[in-house]
């Protein structure tokens, strides 16, 4: 994660904000008060409201929880401050929550950064570019040397990650070149297959000899029609 966290206060110019986002090439600011906790954060999403014509007079006969809704409204795309842009609904984590987790959080959530807050207090943020530069820097996974411990840990693989076992697909090694034999259920599985051998270092090559099963292939152009 991003430790040094540039951080803006509520009571920060909405202008200075954005003057701040397009410095630092950020897409998302946190917003600390005085106290040192975290009270909202402040993206391009919340400010992409103030252009262009993006509010309309509250129609007559507007009341109670209604109007309420249409005035937070107009202040959030008129106000001047970060306290009245902002979000408050801060989807955080905590530093032990697992980066899997967090990954997670931002896919359900629709979400570009989560601040990371231990005990009220922001300790750093991960962004989806955090992310991206784990999957970069993600070492290719690695075995023993031969082709029978090759296979092995293929057919181990194939078992505990895909539920694919050797009474359905056949693990064929030699000389590093890896060869798959058997009947799927679509080609999805075996597409699937494919990805998890091309992940373990020391294969010297793939050959596909699965076949789909018949009965899968008809189900698939019958849902089609």
């Amino acid at each position: 994660m991003t430790r040094n966290v540039i951080t803006v206060s509520p009571t920060m110019s909405v202008r200075n904000a954005a003057i701040l986002l397009r410095a630092n090439n950020i897409s998302g600011l946190p917003v600390v008060g005085d106290d040192g906790a975290v009270c909202g954060i402040l993206t391009e999403g919340d400010l992409m409201p103030r252009l262009g014509s993006n509010w309309g007079p509250i129609g007559k006969g507007t009341s109670g929880a209604d109007e309420r809704h249409e005035l937070s409204n107009y202040i959030q795309i008129h106000g001047w401050s970060v306290a009245e842009a902002m979000s408050r609904d801060v989807i955080s984590a905590s530093s032990d929550t697992e980066i899997g987790r967090i990954a997670g959080i931002m896919t359900s959530h629709g979400i570009k950064r989560v601040p990371i807050i231990d005990g009220f207090q922001l300790v750093g943020i991960i962004s989806r570019c955090d992310l991206l530069n784990l999957i970069i820097d993600a070492p290719v996974e690695t075995i023993a040397r031969g082709d029978e411990a090759l296979g092995l840990a293929i057919r181990t693989r194939l078992a505990t990650d895909l539920g694919i076992g050797h009474d359905k697909v056949e693990v064929v090694v030699k000389d590093g070149q890896v060869q798959i034999r058997g009947r799927l259920d679509s080609d999805v599985e075996r597409r699937a297959i494919r990805a998890l051998i091309e992940r373990v270092r020391g294969t010297g090559g793939y050959t596909d000899r699965s076949v789909i099963s018949p009965a899968s292939v008809s189900n698939i152009s019958d849902s089609a029609k």
